[in-house]
């Protein structure tokens, strides 16, 4: 692959590429992308077919954003779709700024506009990955998640060549759709994470479940109820995809490990809180609920 392009992007007022990118480099080894000298990389496929490598370093106030790829003169008619994909990636057009407000006036949680300065929500845009990542990490840790993801991305998905870094593409859903459990089991899935992973790629590949199906739906809570219909979907799986692959911002993660230790550390709520427990909570920040989630998780730190 060779250098096609760099843009710019200016970064919107309270964004850190620091801390976004602290997020993404926690020491888990994921498979999706790679970090290096400060920058994150990552391959996207483009709406034309073309696949390219996009590298996203900070450049003073701005994000620069190279891209590789093979067609120059394809890459082109691509711009704002690349701008548009780092831009959600990294929830670059939200004002935060009354999230910060709330929080500034919350008595235990006033540090953390400070404290984490810039941190945004990480999406994913892929509802295919998002469903598949909560689906491996049910009840494990994730050092173990990540290690089963790997597993996944290398056997099943498509390699991408550079220079120096091979770079992985997720399974297609035609792809997990066409395995068994048998295929999966070498992989360390268990039967039920297996039957739900290509359950979940059939219905994608029939086009029976689609991003563009969810989206069409009129509330937050009709999405929820879909992805809730959907075998090997519970509340906590539902809140997180629709919180990181739509940016939903009234998603809570009900049930969730490290959700559970932040309340307990900073609100001495658990160890394993009521739901209603958490909706005490929650009451003051309704519009911001998956923000709060994210700077919950990032206490754990």
């Amino acid at each position: 692959m060779r250098h096609l392009l760099t843009l710019t992007l200016a970064q919107p007022p309270l964004f850190s590429f620091k801390e976004c990118l602290w997020f993404l480099d926690r020491g888990y080894d994921d498979c999706l992308y790679r970090i290096h000298e400060g920058s994150i990389s990552k391959p996207l496929v483009l709406a034309n077919g073309e696949v390219i490598i996009v590298q996203v370093s900070e450049l003073g106030s701005s994000l620069k954003v190279a891209v590789l790829g093979q067609d120059s003169e394809r890459i082109e008619s691509s711009t704002q779709e690349i701008i548009d994909y780092v831009k959600e990636w990294f929830d670059m057009d939200r004002d935060i700024a009354p999230f910060y407000q709330l929080l500034g006036q919350h008595r235990l949680l006033h540090f953390m506009p400070e404290r984490y300065a810039g941190f945004r929500l990480i999406g994913i845009r892929s509802l295919l990955e998002a469903l598949c990542w909560c689906v491996i990490g049910q009840q494990i840790n994730l050092s173990f998640a990540h290690r089963v993801k790997r597993n996944l991305v290398t056997t099943y998905g498509t390699p991408i060549e550079t220079d120096d870094y091979t770079y992985h593409l997720s399974p297609s859903a035609e792809v997990l759709a066409g395995l068994s459990r048998e295929d999966l089991w070498p992989l360390k899935f268990s039967r039920q994470k297996s039957d739900y992973i290509i359950g979940i790629a059939r219905l994608m590949a029939e086009g029976k479940l689609s991003r563009k199906q969810l989206e069409a739906l009129p509330t937050f809570e009709d999405r929820k109820k879909a992805l809730l219909e959907i075998k090997g979907i519970g509340a906590w799986t539902a809140n997180y995809v629709l919180m990181k692959s739509f940016a939903e911002m009234r998603c809570i993660t009900y049930g969730d490990t490290g959700l559970n230790q932040a309340l307990k550390s900073i609100a001495g709520i658990g160890p394993k809180p009521k739901k209603e427990e958490i909706d005490t909570f929650f009451a003051p920040f309704v519009g911001w609920e998956s923000y709060l989630v994210f700077y919950l998780w990032r206490t754990l730190s």
